[in-house]
């Protein structure tokens, strides 16, 4: 059958809306996003949920997901221009009303986030409660070949502009699908050349791409590396910023939330997604003082950065905790700034043991692109935030 959609990839939801919007505009085929909300709860109206198509005498539907973690499926997630729906819940949506529009087989395309990895259980586990699908086409790397989970098949799309997917579809009598034949095929530019339109689409795409992360947002007098030292710059800045927006009298950040660090000068879009990859958002913590330090000791101190606290630490291990007036008050209650990822799973000592928390759905990238704005040129944190007695 011809090109007859496309789907929204994981790093278009990176541009701003008015960009995704050219993009869809300049596109000569419909964007297909079937999971994806603005951050007024609409559905973006340049896009599309589902796509009827006709191929070999029958109507063949078409829907898009975008799957930010496999890993936590059925979850929303907030990204700063987008809200990602639960994944079920809109396949289920769109699959019905492709086949009362008459749609005879049924075809999801899903991409999942860079980084991620979908292992076949995951396709199982969300296939087991869903109409019937026949075909789910992903961009995931891992997955090499075809293999069928339920009743549908499960294929790799092309990867990058290096490789096209050829799939052939084997029909029995009722119309379902019995076989699945699936060929790479390379991209050879030289050998077979390349569409001049589709080259002007992707052309204005990496330009809007590249006017977006371009942006400036800041200026750092000095380089804010991952590590230097014993300390960690790039995290304690976070930190900083998250306390600061808050008003908090305290901000707890991982070592892993940063990825990169920044070197000084100008600092773009591009270089905040660079050292934040991930798309945390900011959680509001109350909790006693007794509570945080023992939360503290839970958090393993080595791995954690801090603003408006101190740790003492000997062996690796917490022997106390200060905030900037001095030791932690046992009943006084403590307002914190934590990102999401850090007080995920059932168990996080810093949730069982807080008050009350809320997620501010402000993600931490914005909290920081804000933080830049505010002057017109940031020094090193200080550091001293973590001290190591001495043997």
């Amino acid at each position: 059958m011809p090109y007859s959609a496309a789907a929204v990839s994981a790093e278009d939801l990176a541009l701003p809306q008015k960009e995704l919007q050219k993009l869809a505009a300049n596109s000569a085929l419909p964007l297909l996003a079937s999971n994806l909300y603005l951050k007024n709860n609409k559905k973006p109206d340049f896009l599309v949920s589902t796509r009827l198509a006709e191929a070999g005498g029958r109507k063949v539907g078409f829907f898009s997901l975008v799957i930010h973690d496999p890993a936590k499926a059925n979850t929303p997630k907030y990204l700063p221009n987008y809200r990602l729906e639960k994944e079920s819940y809109e396949t289920e949506r769109a699959v019905r009303a492709l086949r009362a529009a008459g749609a005879q087989l049924v075809v999801g395309l899903v991409a999942i986030a860079p980084g991620k990895e979908a292992p076949h259980e995951f396709y199982k586990d969300y296939l087991a409660r869903l109409p019937r699908i026949d075909l789910l086409i992903t961009d995931e790397p891992s997955l090499k070949k075809p293999f069928k989970a339920k009743r549908t098949w499960v294929a790799p799309a092309g990867q990058g502009m290096q490789h096209a997917a050829r799939l052939g579809l084997a029909l029995d009598d009722s119309g379902r699908v019995k076989g699945l034949n699936w060929e790479r095929l390379p991209l050879d530019a030289e050998k077979y050349g390349e569409d001049a339109a589709l080259l002007k689409v992707l052309a204005r795409h990496k330009a809007a791409a590249a006017a977006h992360f371009g942006r400036k947002i800041g200026t750092l007098k000095e380089a804010l590396p991952l590590a230097e030292a014993g300390t960690y710059p790039a995290a304690d800045f976070a930190a900083d910023c998250m306390r600061r927006w808050a008003r908090s009298n305290a901000a707890i950040i991982g070592l892993s939330e940063p990825a990169a660090g920044f070197s000084s000068g100008t600092v773009t879009v591009g270089d905040l997604h660079r050292a934040f990859p991930l798309d945390s958002s900011v959680v509001f913590v109350k909790i006693r003082g007794d509570d945080l330090e023992r939360a503290l000791t839970g958090l393993s101190p080595t791995e954690i950065s801090v603003s408006g606290l101190k740790l003492f630490l000997r062996d690796s291990a917490l022997e106390r905790a200060e905030s900037e007036t001095g030791p932690l008050v046992p009943g006084r209650v403590y307002h914190l700034a934590v990102p999401d990822s850090l007080v995920s799973g059932r168990d996080n000592p810093v949730l069982s043991s807080a008050m009350e928390f809320a997620n501010s759905r402000r993600p931490l990238r914005e909290v920081i692109s804000w933080c830049f704005s505010l002057r017109s040129s940031f020094a090193k944190p200080a550091g001293g935030r973590v001290i190591k007695a001495e043997k």
